[in-house]
């Protein structure tokens, strides 16, 4: 699959009416709760979450809904496609729940489909049968990209943010509030569209979200349709730089369920493991106990963290504050006060974490710094898997942009 470039412009699918976004976006569709659906399509039956995470109408098949609604909407004209090979620029701005501004600009590409084996497109995460399974029913009954996989160019040259910048320098086709975000869009055509995909795959890139739909489209590669064989070579997705200062993970803290554990025996637990971290030195992580007491610990730099083999982990998972909060944190310190590995539960809300310590629901919380940028690359390069939970990047890239159907699509 070498032969193919890792990017290409495609002919994409969008809404017709450029002031109609606002309302058509959504969330990716793995972040949607019940509630956020029924108050996406109310607020717009056309809002793209009607497709990409459907429900069951009078066949009983969500599938099935979500080909019938494509084909509704593109006969009315809700939907059309744009005559040549384009790049969609994106631009999101906005502040995060903490007042802090951010602004992030990449661009929806078609990426080839091929295994993470022939390290083009590296991962850090493992994936789960069920997941892959609903997104494979979706592209066999809508055959269409709906949602984008997210990936992270070295941009080692700077080419990528130069060429993207060229662009925003111009007027948009659209710019609206959306997914708790300033969403603004450009159309790239020809030559230049074409540059845009040489550029962002100068180098291997890399799974920030999306690695479930990515191995999807692989599979899906070998099992499409003849009329689809030639589309179903790329996916969708959505390229950033590296070099993006607006290109941020937000913390994922643990919730640790079990019976609230006493601060003192946490500390005597913990004490082969990890140390009160001093005043002015970044923490490994924070321990919350029931009623708001926090103590900031250290790893120890002897304290082995054992893999899943019961040997020592490779040293870019060792350097995770992240892996260590795992294992030893949890897997090891809260295990042996409770009798058991505990459950996790995950938020990258401080305050929502911070008022679970306090209310005595759990047997502790960690709160952990971001895990680095870098780090990922680092992880991904060394062939090695990340714990589960261990980046949130934000803002989440908006379903709805740009669809891709593989009729008509590079």
């Amino acid at each position: 699959m070498n032969d193919l470039n890792l990017f290409a412009a495609f002919r994409g699918e969008r809404f017709a009416d450029a002031g109609a976004l606002a309302t058509r976006l959504a969330p990716p569709y793995d972040v949607i709760t019940p509630r956020q659906r029924e108050t996406l399509v109310a607020r717009d039956p056309h809002n793209i979450v009607a497709v990409d995470l459907p429900l069951a109408a009078g066949s009983g098949d969500p599938y099935a809904e979500s080909a019938r609604l494509l084909a509704e909407w593109r006969a009315a004209g809700v939907l059309v496609r744009d005559a040549g090979p384009s790049a969609y620029v994106l631009r999101t701005s906005g502040r995060f729940p903490d007042g802090t501004s951010h602004e992030r600009t990449g661009v929806f590409l078609a990426v080839a489909s091929e295994p993470f084996s022939q390290g083009r497109v590296r991962p850090h995460e493992r994936t789960h049968a069920a997941a892959k399974e609903d997104r494979r029913r979706l592209m066999h009954a809508t055959g269409a990209n709906l949602s984008p996989i997210f990936l992270l160019a070295p941009d080692s040259t700077g080419a990528l943010t130069a060429a993207l910048g060229a662009v925003t320098a111009r007027t948009p086709w659209a710019s609206c509030a959306a997914v708790g975000a300033q969403q603004t869009v450009w159309i790239v055509t020809g030559e230049e569209a074409g540059h845009l995909a040489e550029v962002a795959g100068a180098e291997p890139v890399y799974v920030a979200d999306g690695h479930h739909r990515f191995e999807t489209s692989v599979l899906f590669r070998t099992e499409a349709p003849p009329q689809w064989q030639a589309g179903a070579s790329r996916t969708l997705s959505h390229v950033v730089s590296f070099r993006d200062p607006g290109l941020v993970i937000l913390p994922t803290h643990r919730l640790v369920a079990g019976a609230p554990i006493e601060a003192d025996a946490f500390l005597r637990a913990a004490a082969p493991y990890f140390v009160p971290a001093p005043a002015g030195r970044a923490p490994t992580l924070t321990v919350l106990f029931k009623g708001g007491k926090e103590v900031p610990l250290l790893v120890r730099e002897d304290a082995k963290l054992p893999g899943p083999d019961g040997r020592p982990v490779h040293p870019t998972i060792r350097a995770l504050e992240v892996a260590v909060a795992d294992g030893l944190a949890v897997g090891v310190v809260a295990a042996s006060l409770l009798g058991m590995v505990p459950e996790l539960r995950y938020t990258a809300d401080e305050a929502e974490a911070r008022a679970a310590s306090r209310d005595g629901g759990y047997a502790c919380v960690l709160l952990l710094p971001p895990t680095r940028l870098e780090a990922v690359r680092q992880v991904a390069d060394a062939g090695q898997i990340m714990p589960p939970k261990s980046t949130f990047f934000a803002p989440k890239v908006p379903t709805g942009v740009v669809l891709r159907p593989f009729d008509a699509a590079a």
